[in-house]
């Protein structure tokens, strides 16, 4: 049954069906053939995948990125990094990585920021001079932050999924997240000294224009402090601040910055839906996976054989990270936490890991997924705004997946250096 049930679902990607669409009837197919279950289970557990408070978070963290993305942030958010990172030699890539952090915070999609931020920067970047190919990487690893500084999708699907707090998910990801920029940083310093004059410093340091641009993107950046200190106060839940963070993007937006109208909310509402409804009809379907391989003991199965042959936490970490790292080389992070985390959940704690230091792994290490070709979302986005291929890049890729590595091996192996933050929301 096993062989069959995944047997069906790598044959329908193949073929080309979409994800959902492999996944639901790949399940179907193996549930008639088991015959112990009745059909009219498939319904009533893709609705109950979704009759779920957590769930409700998706659509709504995504209204409030697209707002406050056409709502005149970005281009703030880029001129607040320039004021305070553009003296440093390689400014354009420190102000791609920090103006990703920042919209991070805000977002919580790797492809809207890697969007929002590369639409401004990736034609300056070229007109300085700078080898396209690295810049295609960089603002693609600098996308892949988007989920795992907080507010992040990812984290929303990871407590959905293991039934742990989203609040201190989100909390946990936030020192990894800015560990991965700081790596990032790193490498464009490294990249930029090797390079010539297109790579100087594009201003000098002025304390006072610093502070006026902090103060132009003040609004914006005030979300994400909103609703972790909303978060970690006990004010409200994240889903809670979802809607919170709707309603603060709705004034920014509107009342502040001005730039968008009333008449722009449909538009922008319809488009957050779309968005949304992608991730919910893979969610459903993903589901009923999950339901169908619990109900025939393969979660149980596997943590048996793995406790039984893997006697450290230690190597159980290494394996989880490798299974995760070519995972997200081929297959969308959302789909992958739907289908993955009822395998190795139980495992994990099997072995004493902690359930927010679980998740932080999985998030930073699907974050990297963002820019491992072939899948590589943030990369073809990022492809998108310079022309650029991914044959071209790939060269490029591997620097950056390299010290996005390292904060992974800190994620994993130093939770104790950000876990006290999640503690905090307790």
């Amino acid at each position: 049954m096993i062989g069959i049930l995944f047997g069906s679902i790598l044959f329908l990607f193949i073929i080309g069906a979409p994800i959902a669409v492999g996944l639901g009837m790949g399940t179907t197919l193996s549930i008639i053939i088991d015959g112990n279950f009745p059909l009219v289970l498939i319904p009533q557990r893709m609705f109950t995948g979704l009759d779920s408070w957590p769930i409700m978070a998706i659509p709504l963290f995504m209204i409030a990125g697209n707002l406050m993305d056409e709502g005149g942030l970005s281009k703030r958010i880029i001129d607040f990094a320039q004021a305070w990172v553009g003296w440093i030699k390689g400014s354009l890539a420190m102000v791609c990585v920090l103006g990703s952090m920042v919209f991070a915070g805000i977002s919580g999609s790797s492809t809207a920021d890697t969007a929002a931020v590369g639409s401004i920067l990736m034609p300056l970047m070229r007109d300085k001079g700078y080898d396209m190919r690295f810049a295609t990487v960089l603002q693609a690893g600098a996308g892949a932050i988007g989920p795992i500084i907080p507010p992040s999708i990812l984290m929303v699907l990871i407590g959905y999924s293991t039934n742990t707090s989203v609040g201190r998910l989100f909390l946990a990801g936030f020192i990894p997240g800015v560990i991965v920029g700081l790596c990032l940083m790193v490498y464009s310093y490294i990249h930029a000294s090797r390079r010539g004059e297109a790579y100087a410093a594009t201003t000098k340091f002025n304390f006072k224009e610093a502070l006026k641009q902090t103060w132009s993107a003040l609004p914006g950046i005030g979300l994400p402090f909103l609703i972790i200190f909303g978060i970690v106060g006990g004010v409200f839940t994240a889903t809670e601040g979802a809607g919170v963070a709707v309603l603060y993007a709705l004034i920014v937006s509107l009342f502040i910055y001005k730039e968008i109208t009333i008449k722009d909310l449909p538009r922008l509402f319809l488009k957050s839906a779309e968005s949304a409804s992608m991730i919910i009809v893979i969610t459903s379907a993903a589901y009923i996976f999950s339901w169908f391989i619990t109900a025939k003991q393969i979660p149980a199965l596997i943590t048996a054989f793995m406790t039984a042959h893997v006697h450290s936490k230690f190597v159980f970490l290494i394996f989880l990270n490798v299974v995760l790292f070519i995972v997200g080389m081929f297959m969308e992070s959302f789909t992958a936490i739907i289908v993955l985390m009822p395998i190795f959940f139980p495992v994990a704690t099997a072995f004493g890991i902690d359930p927010i230091h679980f998740g932080a792994i999985v998030c930073v290490n699907l974050a990297i997924g963002y820019v491992t070709p072939p899948y590589g979302a943030t990369l073809f986005v990022s492809c998108g705004l310079t022309g650029k291929s991914i044959k071209e890049v790939v060269p490029f890729c591997l620097p950056v997946i390299g010290f996005m590595l390292i904060a992974l091996i800190f994620t994993t192996y130093l939770p104790q250096a950000y876990l006290w933050l999640p503690a905090l929301a307790k």
